[in-house]
């Protein structure tokens, strides 16, 4: 549980480079940079339903020679239920030059693990249907990851003109569950901002029970 909960900080919502409609949106991380989000988790384990509630603050915080960023997560609030939790440290997470997730600082094998089912590959310029792979990682371990996405037309999301990709994700593990992730994402045309995401993943780690569910919903926090 204690590694669910640091996943929330480190959802891959990255951020992405500016492209027009019917033209590439790849990954760009900037120093500098930052954007708010409003996380919403609801985990379903057998009859018991609870939810947390996060707004959290994203910074990119270096670029490496490599293409290798560095993304600080700093939570701004947190809700369990109806009850506003204490303070939280922030969280950082180490992106590939792909976007792919390389490590969570201080998180274990499972935070690692739920922060790749999420990660948020941009929009090839041919559009259609690809493949986004994550390589395994050693330390902590984590197996090849798969993300097949599609892209389904353009949507307005808060008056803004977005791509909108359906995707699943699917671990392949030597043994043992894949940890498995369905759902939709936009991304704003002009600016390529990730403006919501939702999603169901089944197989989480840590959990006793097999046929936990969570429901996340990512958006862009429009208080202030």
């Amino acid at each position: 549980m204690k590694a669910f909960a640091l996943w929330l900080g480190c959802l891959a919502f990255g951020l992405q480079a500016s492209a027009p409609p019917g033209a590439e949106i790849a990954r760009k991380f900037v120093p500098g940079d930052s954007v708010r989000y409003v996380v919403r988790v609801e985990l379903e384990r057998g009859e018991a339903v609870s939810a947390v509630e996060s707004r959290v603050l994203e910074s990119v915080e270096k670029v490496d020679d490599e293409g290798k960023a560095t993304v600080r997560t700093r939570y701004l609030s947190v809700k369990v239920g109806s009850a506003a939790s204490g303070p939280r440290p922030d969280d950082r997470t180490v992106y590939g030059p792909d976007g792919s997730v390389l490590s969570v600082e201080g998180g274990d094998a499972d935070a690692l693990r739920l922060a790749r089912a999420l990660a948020v590959p941009g929009v090839p310029e041919r559009g259609g249907t690809w493949t986004f792979e994550q390589r395994p990682v050693s330390q902590p371990p984590a197996p090849l990851a798969r993300t097949v996405c599609t892209l389904d037309g353009t949507e307005e999301v808060g008056g803004v003109q977005a791509a909108k990709v359906r995707f699943e994700f699917r671990e392949v593990p030597a043994a043992g569950e894949p940890l498995i992730a369905k759902g939709v994402y936009w991304l704003a045309f002009q600016g390529g901002r990730l403006l919501r995401l939702e999603a169901e993943l089944s197989g989480i780690p840590g959990l006793p029970e097999k046929d936990a569910k969570a429901r996340v919903t990512v958006e862009l926090d429009q208080e202030r």
